[in-house]
């Protein structure tokens, strides 16, 4: 008897270890963005951490020699060719839709890249033997590589570092909302009051990037996953549809609250450090010695104060020399030209150990999702200068939140910036209702990062989660939010109503004319007379 119990234990434990404990898990992120990265980077090193095997590709490996059963496939060579330009300068210059098609060469260059790295072709290759459990791929614009679901027989959990772009939402199934406020492929204007063309403006934008991504760009990539797999694979849009999962980099208390179908997991927040390295002895004693307070500007990795246009900049330089403050500005140049005495011009900042100095007064920042989380997590205000893609929506909801002011990037006035510094540093209720807002963040019924592990492993068991599939998914896009019905109602409502003018019409015109020839001859007789 007891050696039945044995057996039946060593099975249950083998299968554990199968399908939880023991999985192999393919990682794919190709974005040359350090931002991108260390959201994936935190999930995946936990994973292994729960004794999971990986096989990670990354533009920023983590090249850490102690880790077991975890390789990376170095793509850091990607930074190469990526060519953001000027992202200040295109401000404003294009919607969404022509940024996307800007990238789009860049998006089917890199791919094909990937795929050529002879370290990733032993691993597909046909006869490689490779087997994983399951694929976690970054869900943005490399969909080429949905096809190594087909090519592993995998599940695949997608994981974005920002909110979902539309296409993506299409294809998963999720409702299509082009003018909430959630949707960072919008006009990002603000409006005001209900303005029914600039409403029109968004669903046209949204749905002209829908059908481009899905008859233009999605056939190129699927174009490159059959010619290096050497095997048909069924439509990447039918594979993007059947995802088992997306995480997605977002939390409700400090995003736009919209619907969202089963398989979309929140796990934002986990990239923040609990453990911060402390700060270099030199900029340590400048800021403690700060007392009065001081300013942090940063405008993030892909965005860069030296790209800031000369007017600009020296909007910036004589608003900052006003202050009694001191001014840590990460300027990635050598040299800040006029810089004031009370600005100190650095081209790396640690920024985590830095918006952690408790003189800090206010956080100038672009907008990006993982800066403001990290200032969340120290309660310090903002000011935000948006330049593109989701940064507008995060400024704007921490607008809305009272924690910051925003900005236009491509027009500070000196007058304007110090206005807003002010304000901040002296008014005590923005960085009590930051620390309203960080206590709501972290008031939670499960931390991020287990939500997540839990999520991946649950996928792992069951070999996917066709349980959370949306059927939006399967339907065309004629009867998403029943926009056949709405057009069938339109259509008979504009029937009807010129119908019922055509009738107006005619009867008016019958009794007229029936008045005319009634009146007619009484008419002549008088004339006569």
């Amino acid at each position: 008897m007891s050696r039945h119990l044995l057996v039946v234990a060593l099975a249950l434990i083998a299968s554990e270890l199968q399908f939880g404990n023991g999985a192999r898990i393919l990682g794919v992120f190709p974005m040359a963005s350090i931002s991108h990265q260390v959201v994936f980077r935190k999930l995946t090193l936990e994973l292994n951490k729960r004794g999971h095997e990986l096989v990670v590709l990354t533009t920023d490996p983590v090249n850490d020699s102690t880790l077991k059963n975890y390789r990376e496939i170095d793509l850091h060579f990607l930074y190469d060719s990526l060519k953001f330009g000027n992202l200040i300068d295109i401000r404003g210059a294009m919607d969404f839709v022509d940024v996307f098609k800007y990238y789009d060469a860049s998006a089917y260059f890199q791919t094909n890249e990937v795929f050529s790295n002879q370290e990733f072709r032993k691993l597909y290759a046909p006869n490689s033997g490779e087997k994983f459990d399951l694929i976690l791929l970054e869900t943005f614009v490399f969909p080429a590589f949905l096809s190594l679901a087909e090519r592993f027989k995998a599940p695949i959990i997608g994981i974005a570092s920002t909110g979902l772009q539309m296409s993506v939402q299409y294809d998963i199934g999720n409702p299509i909302l082009p003018s909430h406020p959630s949707n960072w492929n919008k006009d990002m204007r603000d409006f005001g009051a209900w303005v029914p063309w600039e409403r029109l403006d968004n669903f046209i934008r949204t749905w002209k990037h829908i059908h481009y991504y899905r008859t233009e760009f999605l056939p190129k990539h699927q174009a490159i996953a059959e010619n290096h797999l050497g095997i048909e694979i069924p439509h990447l849009g039918d594979i993007h549809k059947n995802i088992s999962l997306v995480f997605v980099n977002q939390q409700g208390p400090i995003s736009f609250a919209r619907p969202n179908i089963p398989n979309i997991i929140e796990i934002g927040g986990f990239h923040t450090s609990a453990s911060i390295k402390p700060l270099s002895d030199e900029l340590q004693k400048i800021l403690d010695n700060s007392t009065q307070g001081f300013i942090y500007m940063s405008l993030g990795s892909n965005a860069k104060s030296n790209m800031l246009k000369e007017e600009t900049r020296n909007e910036f330089i004589a608003a900052f020399s006003k202050l009694p403050y001191k001014v840590v500005w990460k300027y990635e140049d050598d040299v800040l030209p006029k810089k004031p005495d009370n600005v100190i011009a650095m081209k790396w900042v640690p920024q985590q150990a830095v918006l952690a100095h408790p003189n800090l007064k206010v956080f100038i920042y672009q907008g990006g999702l993982q800066s403001t989380e990290e200032a969340i997590s120290h309660a310090v205000p903002l000011i935000g200068l948006p330049v593109f893609g989701d940064q507008d929506m995060n400024v704007d909801k921490m607008v809305s939140l009272g924690v910051a002011k925003k900005l236009e990037i491509t027009a500070v006035k000196r007058d304007d910036l110090l206005e807003a510094i002010r304000t901040i540093a002296l008014d005590k209720g923005y960085k009590q209702r930051m620390l309203n807002l960080q206590s709501l963040l972290n008031d939670k019924p499960r931390d991020s990062l287990e939500n997540a592990i839990w999520w991946t492993e649950h996928v792992i068991r069951h070999r996917g989660a066709l349980h959370l599939h949306s059927s939006t998914a399967d339907e065309p896009w004629y009867q998403r939010q029943d926009m056949d019905i709405v057009a069938f109602i339109s259509a008979v409502s504009v029937i009807v109503l010129i119908s019922a003018s055509i009738v107006s019409y005619k009867s008016i015109i019958f009794v007229l004319n029936a008045l005319s020839s009634f009146s007619g001859p009484t008419g002549n007789k008088k004339k006569r007379n």
